[in-house]
């Protein structure tokens, strides 16, 4: 998995600002990618072990989706 820094940078780049919110959406895919043993979450032989529930919309749920690589659904 790519370093914190530069998940942050690209996720903010993709949602269109940085915010506190992608902090700690960058912060909680990373834990949880490295709880269940996902080291490249975005790979194709590891996305389709991942299903994300997010109960925060916005920025922390755009940020989860940058990192995990998985699309959410809507609310």
């Amino acid at each position: 998995m790519k370093d914190f820094d530069t998940l942050l940078k690209n996720s903010a780049t993709a949602h269109g600002h940085l915010c506190p919110g992608q902090v700690v959406g960058v912060r909680m895919a990373m834990l949880g990618c490295w709880l269940i043993g996902l080291d490249v979450p975005t790979r194709i032989d590891q996305i389709k072990k991942l299903i994300v529930f997010v109960e925060m919309d916005r920025c922390t749920g755009d940020a989860v989706a940058y990192v995990t690589g998985v699309k959410l659904g809507r609310r």
